[in-house]
């Protein structure tokens, strides 16, 4: 079994009773879309929930952070965020599979004189703005250095959805389910204030 996390905000679909994981699972948000790099993509690196995908990460820090910051009203004693358990077997039970959105990156990348895919041209700190960008916004939106005399006009680093796919899959400690997760799955839930 490997223990996963799920942080569901206040007014939230999943933090609705009626939609409560622990008695009808967590259902993806388009479960008929074909799955593909650019729906992953756009799941990961913008947020987007209308995938075929559902997050979950290894880290409860992470589940509590998604949980606060999700929320549509500030969590209380009387009206809290919640983090779910997920316990999943191996081997994974039919119906869903686990999806390391690094790895599916990773597989997808062109060669290197192709395309930028997650290749930058901004200083190290331009990570940090990555993971990072809005406590960090100053190195996301940094101009880049350029060779004297070049001429180049100023301008802050690329940022391809492939490389904000990898820095924060990789922050989150994320994994996608595609497919439904059944109730079966879904253990303890924490309340968080």
């Amino acid at each position: 079994m490997a223990l996963f996390y799920k942080g569901v905000g206040v007014g939230t679909f999943l933090h609705q009773a009626a939609n409560d994981p622990r008695i009808n699972g967590i259902p993806p948000r388009v479960p008929g879309m074909m799955p593909s790099i650019n729906p992953l993509m756009g799941h990961v690196a913008r947020g987007t929930t209308f995938s075929p995908y559902v997050s979950l990460t290894r880290s409860y820090g992470v589940a509590e952070m998604y949980a606060r910051e999700a929320s549509l009203a500030f969590p209380t004693a009387a009206v809290p965020a919640y983090v779910f358990e997920i316990d999943i077997p191996d081997p994974v039970p039919g119906g869903i599979t686990l999806v390391d959105p690094v790895t599916a990156v990773a597989a997808s990348l062109p060669p290197p004189v192709t395309s930028l895919s997650y290749f930058h041209d901004g200083d190290k700190d331009f990570i940090l703005g990555v993971a990072s960008p809005t406590l960090l916004a100053s190195h996301l939106h940094a101009p880049i250095r350029q060779p004297p005399g070049s001429g180049g006009a100023s301008r802050s680093a690329n940022l391809t959805a492939e490389l904000e796919t990898l820095v924060r899959s990789i922050r989150d400690a994320e994994v996608l389910i595609r497919g439904a997760i059944p109730r079966a799955l879904v253990g303890a839930r924490h309340e968080i204030v």
